[in-house]
């Protein structure tokens, strides 16, 4: 049987550094970068404070989300904007962070 996967809402891309591997989340919709320590099909709450050289995304007009926006409580965000589809995501998944909203790959 073949793996199923979904359409991700993000593109990745590592980068190799003395410290090790960061991979970038590059958001496929909105110009939002987050990291994290590993690649995954989604996120909840995996998510890395931005490194040093983060601010070469915010030059060029990216926004970069930090940890403590990513894991914030979905309760303590504005969701109105969301479509029953995504609600319907949510609940399946059990996803309780904007970054798990942001950084996803659903059906």
């Amino acid at each position: 049987m073949e793996e199923q996967t979904y359409p991700r809402t993000f593109h990745t891309a590592s980068v190799i550094g003395g410290t090790g591997e960061c991979v970038v989340l590059c958001h496929a919709h909105h110009p939002w970068i987050a990291f994290a320590q590993e690649r995954r099909d989604w996120y909840t709450e995996e998510f890395l404070a931005p490194p040093s050289w983060a601010h070469i995304f915010t030059d060029l007009g990216f926004v970069v989300l930090d940890r403590a926006q990513l894991t914030l409580s979905l309760s303590d965000v504005d969701t109105s904007v969301l479509t029953q589809g995504e609600w319907r995501g949510v609940r399946f998944y059990g996803i309780t962070t904007l970054g798990g909203v942001l950084f996803n790959a659903w059906d």
